[in-house]
């Protein structure tokens, strides 16, 4: 009879931590595009995203003790990916773009709540939140009613591209962790930099899917990178792997050179 009641009981847990995760999901989701697409109210709900996704600070005991920098790591790239949404909502001018991009945070939501120690060293993810951030910045610096300077920009495109591959790959206990996040942060910033002196931004479906040229460009870097870096790590960097790769960095070139209007001075 114990027995069952501890069964019934652990049920119970795993059925309410379900809905728990399911309407903090919803709620976060909520906020980002509810707030997000009204005219001047992005600020309020990157600061009440941020509050959700900090909460272990002030909730979690983990947070009290000398593990607070650890805990505010956990938790970066879901507030990058919080704030990146929220900036792509305020930014996009189509209302079902905006349902869907709010649709597909909340489904990210609670697959990372649901998974998260898979969440937490999974490359894939980390791709899908550097992809999202690029989108995001660049974004907001094709705007002009957005005037961020260059070196902002070029600051937050470093910024985030360390932060996101620091962390994951701390948690997969590779020990050059800083370095290849560095490296990658070097990379990232000055290829920004160089399309950023032609920053084009593809526009398709009338508006309805809007693609910086340099997001596109970083993101397919990411993966580049990313799949180089796995490979190496697990000892099966093949002729094939490396193909594809190349093959991969054949098509970005031909992206910058069709896309890429070249008259004017630069």
């Amino acid at each position: 009879m114990a027995v069952i009641t501890n069964q019934l009981a652990r049920l119970g847990n795993v059925v309410a931590n379900d809905w728990l995760v399911f309407g903090l999901s919803i709620f976060e989701a909520a906020i980002a595009f509810g707030l997000g697409r009204v005219s001047g109210m992005w600020w309020l709900a990157a600061v009440i995203v941020a509050a959700i996704e900090l909460r272990a600070l002030w909730f979690d005991a983990r947070a009290k003790s000398d593990k607070r920098v650890g805990v505010i790591w956990e938790q970066l790239p879901g507030l990058i990916m919080g704030l990146s949404v929220i900036l792509i909502i305020a930014l996009v001018p189509r209302a079902i773009t905006q349902v869907v991009v709010g649709l597909l945070y909340a489904v990210w939501l609670v697959w990372r709540r649901r998974v998260p120690a898979e969440f937490s060293k999974s490359l894939v993810q980390l791709l899908i939140i550097q992809g999202t951030m690029f989108e995001a910045i660049f974004l907001m610096a094709a705007t002009p009613t957005w005037p961020v300077p260059v070196w902002l920009t070029l600051a937050m495109v470093w910024a985030g591209s360390y932060v996101g591959v620091y962390a994951t790959l701390k948690r997969r206990d590779d020990r050059s962790a800083g370095v290849m996040a560095a490296t990658w942060g070097v990379i990232a910033t000055e290829v920004a930099w160089v399309l950023m002196l032609w920053l084009i931004t593809y526009t398709m479906r009338g508006g309805y899917v809007l693609v910086p040229q340099p997001a596109l460009i970083l993101t397919a870097l990411s993966y580049v990178f990313g799949s180089v870096l796995a490979s190496s790590r697990q000892g099966n960097l093949s002729r094939a792997r490396l193909a594809e790769y190349m093959l991969i960095a054949l098509v970005l070139v031909v992206i910058v050179v069709i896309g890429t209007s070249w008259r004017g001075n630069v």
